[in-house]
């Protein structure tokens, strides 16, 4: 498999989405990705490493 580059918008949508679904394996199915990824980024934005300020 291919490895993807993702922009920080994107990563910052799927973050915003899985805090308000409460279920990062579900967002991650939808999106296709792995819910490890997922997890990595969720806890990146929680930590501020992320860009916070993009999402409201």
């Amino acid at each position: 498999m291919k490895r993807r580059k993702h922009s920080k918008e994107f990563k910052l949508q799927v973050v915003k989405e899985a805090l308000e679904v409460g279920n990062k394996a579900l967002v991650a199915r939808r999106y296709e990705l792995s819910p490890n990824l997922v997890q990595r980024w969720v806890k990146a934005y929680e930590e501020g490493k992320l860009g916070q300020e993009m999402v409201s």
